[in-house]
């Protein structure tokens, strides 16, 4: 598996991104803990080395898990990543954020510290950006990243400390940062890792048109998942399976590797709830797109996103 420097960090992230969003067990449904944990260990075998995490994830249930599989690991092998929680913007509550990750993680630095959305209740990004960049260099946390950020946001946060990744959400049917943050982190160095590249699932290609999803289930009230959007998603997973059938490999492949080979990402975010998953996924690492295929599958993407309206986030409409 290749791997992915981060600017001048040292820090140097997998090709394929461990999420450990569903394990937390809030959003989605269906987690395991003992099938999480051999679900992380599993993926760390086969060459993962980044796991990206959040207390949100489960109110920290997902750190909690994290922490219980590299207990006795070298840290060094293994990147963390994990977010400052929206919440706990202002200035006095970086540092305690940052102590309680550390200590639910059971370490002593985080690789990567995202703040995870933009302030909602006019916190000063320059407050909060001053205070990660001390975590920096006291060795606390290695580089500083911004989730759900637009351009113009991240340009404000780069006036008072260095922007290492970004975490934006982005899959063959949801590209609003094409033209806009992707492309700025490109010609600046930013490094991408994308969320959702399966779309939660939509482009596995396992749901029906018309499916409906149990109210516990964040994807309930997800933009996508509402009519006509959903329908319209499955057509599209109709129109790539000729390529999955092609390649020898599944959707979710298919839509992992468009990922990978998108020259603005570094490497996607892809979660796993078990071992099985884990191993369907990493093979997305094993082949390579044709230049006319991806030109192709990226005009049956585009077909879509460019039909949608603008959504407040992939969460909600």
């Amino acid at each position: 598996m290749k791997h992915f420097l981060l600017k001048n960090s040292g820090v140097s992230i997998s090709e394929e991104v461990f999420g450990c969003w569903a394990i937390g067990g809030t959003y989605f449904t269906g987690a395991e803990d003992a099938m999480s944990i051999a679900a992380i260990r599993s993926a760390i075998e086969h060459g993962i080395n980044t796991l990206d995490t959040a207390p949100a994830y489960g109110h920290g249930h997902s750190e909690n898990l994290v922490a219980e599989v590299i207990r006795g690991m070298d840290r060094r092998d293994v990147v963390i990543s994990t977010k400052l929680p929206r919440s706990l913007l202002a200035r006095e509550n970086v540092r305690p954020s940052c102590e309680k990750s550390l200590r639910d993680l059971s370490t002593d630095y985080i690789d990567i510290y995202f703040i995870h959305w933009p302030s909602d209740k006019g916190d000063p990004i320059g407050d909060t950006m001053e205070e990660l960049m001390k975590l920096k260099n006291s060795g606390k946390i290695r580089c500083i990243g911004l989730s759900n950020f637009s351009t113009e946001q991240i340009k404000e946060a780069e006036q008072y400390g260095e922007v290492d990744v970004i975490q934006p959400c982005w899959s063959l049917l949801w590209r609003y940062q094409d033209n806009d943050s992707l492309k700025y982190a490109k010609e600046h160095n930013i490094g991408v890792i994308n969320y959702s590249p399966l779309a939660q699932g939509i482009l596995t290609g396992k749901f029906p048109k018309n499916r409906q999803f149990d109210v516990n289930d964040g994807r309930s009230h997800a933009s996508l998942f509402q009519q006509p959007y959903f329908n319209n998603a499955i057509d599209v997973v109709d129109a790539l399976r000729p390529y999955a059938d092609k390649y020898g490999v599944t959707l979710a492949q298919l839509a992992i590797r468009m990922c990978m080979q998108n020259p603005a990402i570094t490497a996607p975010i892809v979660g796993a709830k078990s071992d099985a998953q884990v191993l369907d996924n990493v093979k997305a690492c094993d082949f390579e797109i044709s230049a006319e295929d991806y030109a192709e599958i990226d005009r049956i993407s585009l077909a879509f996103t460019d039909t949608l309206p603008v959504f407040k986030s992939f969460f909600w409409q």
